[in-house]
Parts: C-alpha cells; structure tokens; sequence
C-alpha cells in the first residue's frame, strides 16, 4: 500500500466517524424540524457510505487478492452513487430552508432526482461495458473514456445549487448563508487540488470539512435561537408587567375611585347602608389588587362574588338607571381571574352609562353539551365591533388572550350600535 493510498484512508476513516458523530448531533438540536433532521441525516448518510466505500476501494486497489476486482467495482459503484445522492439530498436541504411553494422547486428537486437515475444507469451500464471506469488483470483501477461525465455532472449541480443560494439570499438565516459559502469555497478549492493532485482524493477530504462546516452552522443557529429565545422571553416579561400595570390602571381609576366615594357620600341618612357601601368598596379594591397579578385560574363563585360587589356599588351611583340580571345555571368551574369583571365593568362603562335612560345587564351561566358558556349581555349603546380599539379597551384583550391559552376557549363580542353588546366566554368542560 502506497503513501497516497494510506493518506486517502485516513481521509476517509475520519469522515465516516465524522458522519456517524454529526448524525447523532443532529438530533440534539430542538430547533431542527423533523424535515430538516431528516434532509440532514440524508445527508450525512450519503457522505458516511460514501467514505467508507471510498476507503475499501483505496485498501483493495492494486491488491493481488482474487476478491479485490469484485470489491474494487463494487466500492467504486456504491461510493460514486452515494456522492451523486448526496448532491440530491443537499438541494433537498437547501428547498426546505427556502421554504416556498413555488413549483419551480417541486420540477427543480424532480429533475435534480432524474438525473441521480441516469447516474446510476450510467453505473449500472459500466458493469458491463467498462466505458466510465474498469480494473485490469493487475487488480488496477482503471478509468474508462467516459469516466469525466459524472464529475462534470456533479459540477453542474453544484454550481446551480450554488446559483440558488444567491437567488434566494433573503429568505436565508445568516448562518444558513455563511455555512453554504463556506461549503462551496471548499469544494471549489478540493476540485482544483484534485486536478493538481490526482493520487490523492481532496474531495473526500472536503467531505470531512463539509460535516464540520454543517455541523457549526447548525450549532451557531442553535446558539442563535436560544439567545433570541431568552430575549423574547424578557421582552414578553417586560410587556407583561405593562399590560398589567394598563389593566390595574383602567380597572382601579382615579375616576372610579372618585365615583364611588362621592356616592356613598351621597347616601341618605343609614349607617347600615353607608357601612355596607364602605366595605363593599373595600372589599373590591383587596379583589382587585389581590386578582390583578394572577395568571391563574379562580373558582367561578369567587369571581362571580367579584363581579357582584362591584355592580352593588356602580348601583349606588347610577341608582335605578342601572339593572341587573343573574341567571347562573352552572357555577362548578374555573376561569381566569378578573374575565368576566372586565366585561361587566365595560358594559357599564361603555354601554350602560352612556345611555340617557339607563339600562340592564345581565350575567348568564350554562352548560352547552361540553362547554361551559358565560353571557354578559347589555342593552346599552352597542358599538361598532370592528372599528379600532382604544387604550380603554385593553382589558378585552386581555380577557381573550387569556381565555384562549389558559382554559383553551374563545371570547366573542357581538354588538349593535343603539341594541346593545353580548359578550360570552365559551371553553370547553375540564374534569
């Protein structure tokens, strides 16, 4: 065996170790969605069987043994076949990055496919005729005439593969762009190596260094991400505190607080009424304040005793202008703190108070099959539903974002501009 045969096999030992290590890593990383693990264990399947046939052509060549002009054909064949299909699965990769619905792709990928299929036609047709490469009565490899058709095939992909990449630079990561580059600055230099050098195979030397090279791309993407993660995570704290600090201003004012004061002041001549208005009012600021900062699930009772303290003072200022309605059905269920309080305390605000004559709002429970629905219904002045929220309007928001991902249900408003508003809260029962 020969120096360059011995250099040539290490190469290739060191790039199926490499395959093997980087296919494992491959599924150490959350980030990389099944597609794209599978396009990439493809990959480094293709390079680990390509290296490792490469290295059996490399111990069998020129060997006297009868068995080494079967190996030699047949490591030649698999390793070939396996570096074309490793071309194949890279423009696989490559289209799901892009990540369009362009038919152009769906062809591109279909023709880059074929053409693996007349590859190993090709090899196929070598058996027999020897035209891409043979071995001699010496166990010697021997490259046929038309041995240069599969390289300069290979080349073509390459460079159209490449040609992609530019084209579809912005739909591209950062990582994703530099990892390409790098990987077609190396082929580039193991082909000219390979032609100033042809004993020794640079190209599966650039199989070593593409695994690497793929293999940091996707760790310095991994690092990308969680980096990102963490500080979405603290802007999403950091907004979080604000919504609350919005919601705990538009549902404790200033305005309200003034209110309600004024109208227990202006309560006839009873201490019992008076004492009673003063702890309801108190009672209402300790909910408040107690509820305003949990992203937690309450009881329906203590909520509905939340909602009712509160419309017994908003009676106390707006007297007969203001009737309300219970028909609770179902009262056996959680629900996030503060849902339906909003709603009532906005259906006042906005619908009830406004209107000369007054009005009624009316809180419903029920079972529908298995949900659980919760109505509060207004006769006031109704409103446009699409028109552009104000700031006042927060706490409708904040009521559906947290209907939605904490008991997996949906906020409707249905409104009528002189009608009214019905608000319902539908979620599904939880055992």
């Amino acid at each position: 065996m020969g120096v360059y045969a011995t250099i040539n096999i290490s190469f290739e030992v060191v790039a199926l170790l490499l395959a093997i290590a980087g296919s494992i890593c491959m599924l150490t990383f959350p980030h990389v969605s099944k597609q794209e693990k599978r396009d990439l264990a493809f990959i480094m399947a293709s390079l680990g069987v390509s290296a490792l046939f490469n290295g059996l052509f490399n111990v069998f060549n020129d060997m006297g043994l009868e068995s080494s002009r079967a190996m030699i054909i047949a490591s030649r064949f698999i390793g070939i076949m396996a570096g074309c299909l490793c071309i194949a699965f890279l423009n696989l990769y490559l289209i799901h990055l892009i990540k369009s619905d362009s038919k152009f792709y769906k062809v591109w990928t279909i023709i880059v496919f074929a053409i693996q299929g007349v590859v190993l036609a090709l090899l196929v047709g070598n058996l027999f005729a020897g035209y891409l490469y043979s071995v001699n009565a010496n166990n010697h490899y021997v490259r046929g005439i038309a041995f240069y058709l599969i390289p300069v095939v290979e080349l073509v992909l390459w460079l159209a593969i490449a040609a992609l990449v530019v084209i579809n630079r912005k739909s591209l990561c950062k990582q994703d762009m530099v990892t390409f580059y790098i990987y077609f600055s190396l082929l580039l230099i193991g082909l000219i190596l390979q032609c100033l050098i042809p004993q020794l195979f640079f190209v599966d030397a650039i199989t070593i260094m593409s695994i690497v090279v793929l293999l940091f791309g996707e760790q310095s993407k991994a690092t990308d991400i969680l980096l990102k993660e963490r500080i979405a995570k603290e802007e999403a704290k950091l907004e979080t505190e604000k919504t609350r600090e919005r919601l705990f201003r538009s549902q404790v004012s200033p305005h309200f607080i003034y209110n309600a004061l004024t109208a227990i002041q202006a309560l006839p001549d009873n201490p019992d009424k008076t004492k009673k208005a003063i702890g309801d009012f108190a009672k209402y600021l300790r909910q408040t304040l107690n509820t305003i900062n949990e992203n937690t699930l309450i009881s329906f009772e203590q909520e509905f005793e939340n909602v009712q303290v509160y419309l017994r003072l908003e009676k106390i200022r707006f007297g007969k202008s203001l009737q309300v309605e219970y028909d609770i059905q179902e009262k056996d269920f959680d629900l996030p703190a503060m849902s339906v309080q909003i709603l009532a305390e906005n259906a006042v605000k906005h619908g009830i108070s406004v209107k000369r004559e007054g009005g009624t709002i009316k809180i419903a429970t029920r079972r529908e099959d298995n949900d659980i629905v919760i109505r509060i219904i207004d006769n006031g002045v109704g409103f446009e539903v699409n028109e552009p929220r104000d700031s006042t309007h927060i706490g409708i928001e904040n009521v559906r974002n947290r209907v939605e991902t904490m008991v997996n249900g949906k906020l409707e408003i249905e409104s009528k501009i002189g009608y009214g508003t019905t608000a319902t809260i539908r979620f599904p029962i939880s055992e």
